[in-house]
């Protein structure tokens, strides 16, 4: 994921290690000292921490007995579905 920030750029990348293990890499990119602390990205680090623990919730999740594999969710991933369709059409050769 790539974050950009009036002080520069924040980038996520979460790497799938096993079936029921992810790792999270935070690395962060600073153009502009003066504007590093203000407005969005201000808290990066609590928002990073707070990414992890969401990553880590999907991972337990994913792991319950109650979890089923399934379609996108219609109200929460249209753009992933819509990134994933141009990403396929795109791999068989149906676009230019």
């Amino acid at each position: 994921m790539l974050n950009f920030y009036p002080w520069g750029l924040s980038l996520n990348r979460v790497v799938p290690e096993k079936v029921d293990r992810t790792r999270i890499e935070f690395r962060s990119y600073v153009w502009d000292e003066a504007k590093l602390g203000e407005s969005a990205g201000g808290a990066l680090h609590e928002v990073e921490v707070e990414d992890e623990a969401i990553v880590e919730a999907v991972q337990r999740g994913v792991r319950s007995r109650f979890y089923r594999r399934g379609r996108y969710s219609p109200t929460r991933e249209r753009g992933t579905h819509h990134f994933h369709r141009l990403l396929s059409e795109f791999l068989a050769g149906e676009r230019p």
